[in-house]
């Protein structure tokens, strides 16, 4: 017992040190990004959970420098090379939007007409213009979630309107603090509003969540800032208020936008792209109205958002910094969350998709463990063990996906890691009851294998499991087999051949027992004892028990004939038949041990067998084991015999033939005759 204990601690062990071996190497982190992507492929718009809740805002437009867009530019290389950004905004804002965000940052003046002092005098008049910066040099580098800048030093300030943020967690506090940021020209931030374009990548530098506030530290001030989809939300909101972080919740007017221990909410795309309405830039540089050009008033009350989505970047783009480029897409789609579905009495937005903290994630996982050992251990066998523990493993994982995509719930459970564990236990406890079941098969075969048939060791070790081998009482009928006069013929024959001859009887004899499905107990000298009612529970264990009697009888007289002829010794045979409770159960010491049966049952056969010499009988049965196969066997009653060992007499029957045999009518006049 000790050793199995301590190869389960092992194999756990060395379980335990591979998961974190992959888990450093990324792998599990990256497989439950993929199963957070399938679930999120289940959780859109078009899909069942999510048909009754809010689509994408139709209010969110990005204008993108697109594949298209770059083709049509480098063919009218004038659009693009003149006060382009100027002419965009001048473009959008006569349609007066609620926002226009650029996906990009407008670093310092210069002589270029991308982004020279005109754009930048440009965006003077508007007051709802988000300009994008980046920031580097986290405060606490080991929860720094962006994608490292590498910006240069600067004295510029990142805005001249930070945010009113009170916030009541000081690690949270620190996590969101950086100490750099873009060399923003002060004619820029001066006038706009500055949203940081900082991602929030995973491993596999995929965007799935949003950083609402960042918090910059400079020069002996703090400056709290949005993201740039923060900022949008901000704008249609209307500017200026407290935002309070509090209990892991930015609450801003009256809406709500829960964020984790990092800062960072998870964003919830409506469906798997272009959720949004997409104008290509070239649209909007080489508008001329028309059936194919932008209606007037297309921008208004819109939010704009304005970003580079082609591969390759042709055309000269020297004004923007791409090294942590996110896409627009994925800031309409933090925009989005936080516009709609922050309002905590709209119950058609979605909820904000939750993950649950570490220990939660620690105690649900072992929880499913016990789970599942516990279904593993109780189960019938070791195969319907690992089929329960296969569906324990898949409802754990439709659970996980219904939490995930249920509008009313949105919790993210990992799946990959607690699978690894669910599987691991699962095997363990499927090994364990393997090991178990084959040395209880192994025990049985080693008890029985040459006591019982096949048919019925076959049954036995279909269900082993139902097999009880402590001491228990039952009802059996009981079979002794005896040499007749074995004393003397030891006396005449030559050892060697004696015994060689008294084999191949037991052969037969044995062969005949299985054949019945009896269970040989033991041989005792010149003797058999057989029972019927143990090991296979039997309804017809009495007439199985008479029938092997009366086969015997027939096989003796054939050896008798066969015996004469080849001459060997010549053998004949009185059996006892009794049926009653007996005791079965293991006897014998830690070195020798037995099934055997036991009690008064067993002796009154044995007694019956004694008792045929003296009566001259064959066979000889008890009253208990008639009655149970009086309409089935032809027997002469022998009337009431006193045997050794018994205080009262005991009413005996001789076995004659079965009902039914080809012989019965001759065998129906010879017991007329006898009696």
């Amino acid at each position: 017992m000790k050793k199995n204990v301590l190869i389960i601690l092992g194999v756990i062990i060395f379980a335990v040190l591979v998961e974190r071996i992959l888990a450093n190497a990324a792998f599990f982190e990256h497989l439950e990004l993929m199963s957070y992507d399938l679930r999120s492929r289940i959780d859109t718009d078009a899909r069942f959970f999510g048909k009754n809740s809010g689509y994408a805002d139709k209010d969110i437009v990005i204008v993108a420098i697109d594949n298209e867009s770059e083709k049509v530019l480098l063919a009218n290389p004038k659009a693009w090379e003149a006060n382009v950004w100027k002419n965009v905004m001048m473009f959008i804002e006569k349609d007066k939007p609620k926002a226009v965000m650029f996906d990009m940052v407008f670093e310092r003046l210069t002589d270029e007409p991308w982004y020279n002092k005109t754009f930048a005098e440009s965006l003077v008049p508007y007051d709802n213009t988000v300009l994008g910066t980046y920031l580097d040099k986290p405060l606490l580098k080991e929860t720094n979630f962006s994608k490292k800048i590498n910006l240069v030093d600067n004295d510029y300030i990142p805005t001249m309107t930070p945010l009113d943020v009170t916030i009541d967690d000081k690690k949270l506090d620190d996590t969101i603090t950086y100490t750099e940021n873009s060399p923003i020209d002060r004619l820029y931030e001066r006038y706009n509003t500055i949203g940081v374009l900082n991602s929030v990548l995973d491993s596999d530098s995929v965007v799935r969540k949003n950083q609402p506030i960042f918090k910059l530290v400079k020069g002996g001030k703090s400056y709290y800032m949005p993201s740039l989809a923060f900022a949008g939300f901000l704008k249609y909101m209307g500017e200026g208020d407290k935002i309070v972080i509090k209990k892991q919740k930015i609450y801003y007017k009256n809406r709500v936008i829960p964020i984790d221990e990092n800062g960072v909410v998870n964003i919830s795309r409506h469906r798997l792209g272009h959720n949004y309405s997409y104008i290509p830039i070239s649209k909007i540089l080489l508008n001329k109205g028309g059936k194919n050009g932008i209606k007037p008033g297309f921008f208004k009350n819109k939010l704009v958002i304005i970003g580079q989505t082609a591969t390759g970047g042709n055309v000269n783009l020297s004004s923007i910094i791409n090294s942590t480029y996110t896409g627009p897409e994925a800031n309409a789609i933090a925009l989005d969350n936080f516009i709609n579905d922050s309002i905590p009495s709209n119950k058609k937005s979605r909820r904000f998709i939750y993950e649950i903290p570490k220990p939660v994630q620690f105690l649900l996982t072992a929880a499913a463990c016990i789970i599942v050992a516990g279904l593993g251990l109780v189960s019938k066998s070791a195969f319907i063990g690992c089929i329960n523990g296969a569906l324990s493993i898949f409802i754990y994982i439709i659970f996980c996906f219904w939490l995930f995509v249920n509008p009313t719930s949105r919790v993210w459970v990992p799946i990959v890691v607690p699978l690894y564990y669910l599987s691991l236990t699962s095997g363990i406890v499927f090994a364990y009851r393997f090991y178990k079941e084959m040395t209880r098969k192994n025990s049985i075969m080693n008890t029985f294998g040459k006591f019982v048939s096949p048919a019925v060791l076959k049954t036995v070790m279909k269900n082993p499991e139902n097999m009880v081998l402590k001491n228990t009482k039952k009802r059996i009928t009981i079979l002794f087999c005896d040499v007749k006069d074995f004393s003397s013929l030891s006396e005449k024959y030559d050892p060697e051949k004696l015994v060689n001859n008294l084999n191949e009887l037991f052969k037969e004899i044995v062969n005949i027992i299985f054949e019945n499905n009896g269970t040989v107990d033991k041989f005792i000298g010149d003797c058999i004892m057989a029972y019927w009612g143990d090991l296979v529970d039997s309804e017809d264990s009495e007439f199985m028990a008479v029938k092997t009697a009366l086969e015997i009888k027939q096989k003796i007289q054939e050896l008798k004939i066969k015996n004469a002829h080849e001459g060997k010794i010549i053998f004949d045979v009185k059996i006892g038949i009794n049926t009653g409770e007996a005791i079965l159960g293991l006897t014998g010491t830690d070195r020798i041990m037995s099934y055997t049966a036991m009690g008064d049952a067993v002796n009154v056969a044995s007694r019956l067998e004694n008792s045929c010499t003296k009566y001259k009988r064959d066979i000889l049965i008890s009253k208990s084991t008639y009655d149970a196969i009086k309409d089935k066997v032809t027997a002469l009653d022998v009337g009431q015999i006193a045997v050794k060992g018994k205080n009262e007499l005991i009413e005996t029957y001789e076995p004659i033939a079965l009902v039914g045999d080809n012989d019965y009518q001759e065998e129906k006049e010879f017991v007329a005759d006898k009696k």
